[in-house]
């Protein structure tokens, strides 16, 4: 964890804050690893993905 960019899964990450966090294809994960990783950035998050987000997230983003 002493680099500059950390890539970890959201396992790796549980427990863990960083000040920016990337999620990658959160349509990968099941819910509870895609709440650990959306939860781990105290400033900034961003989500990259090709294919249609998780219901809960798509909701959650269109409201």
């Amino acid at each position: 964890l002493t680099r500059a960019v950390v890539l970890l899964d959201p396992r790796q990450s549980k427990g863990l804050e960083f000040d920016a966090v990337l999620v990658v294809e959160p349509a990968r994960y099941g819910t509870s690893d895609l709440y650990v990783a959306l939860t781990r950035a105290t400033q900034a998050l961003g989500i990259v993905h090709a294919g249609e987000l998780p219901q809960p997230l798509a909701s959650a983003l269109s409201s």
